[in-house]
């Protein structure tokens, strides 16, 4: 979650680096998990497991193990690169989204250009496919992460 006034809530999925984001007016812990239960509802067949940090904004887990169908589980305090991946997305974001801006004047419309731009980028790691090619073809296969 990359916060200011309101949350801005990143998700990746670590083999393709594939992006989903969404925005929490309050970054509270009912609000952030309505927001992610909307935005990946389409996606629930694609989910196993969702790792998030210790984080409040996080404490609706069950209710996100429920819904999406997925195992949750959390990273260790003070353990960032127990999710790296998101770590990184969450750099990537800062190029559109800089630490000035005040995230309650973020539109829809700006965190989805953000996430097509992000997920149609090549990625090295990835033998120059983009997210969106590795996640929606699982005959590709990420070379690291």
């Amino acid at each position: 979650t990359v916060r200011g006034t309101g949350a801005v809530i990143t998700l990746v999925e670590r083999r393709s680096g594939f992006v989903r984001l969404t925005w929490s007016p309050d970054g509270t812990a009912d609000a952030v998990s309505q927001a992610i239960e909307c935005r990946m509802d389409r996606l629930v067949d694609y989910i196993h497991t969702i790792t998030f940090d210790r984080g409040s904004e996080f404490a609706e887990d069950r209710r996100l193990e429920k819904s999406l169908k997925a195992a949750i589980y959390f990273a260790d305090p003070h353990s960032p690169w127990q999710r790296g991946c998101n770590e990184n997305l969450n750099g990537l974001l800062r190029q559109y989204f800089p630490r000035s801006r005040d995230f309650s004047t973020i539109t829809m419309e700006e965190l989805q250009a953000a996430e097509d731009r992000l997920n149609d980028r090549p990625r090295k790691r990835l033998g120059y496919l983009t997210p969106s090619e590795v996640f929606f073809n699982p005959n590709h296969i990420a070379l690291q992460c």
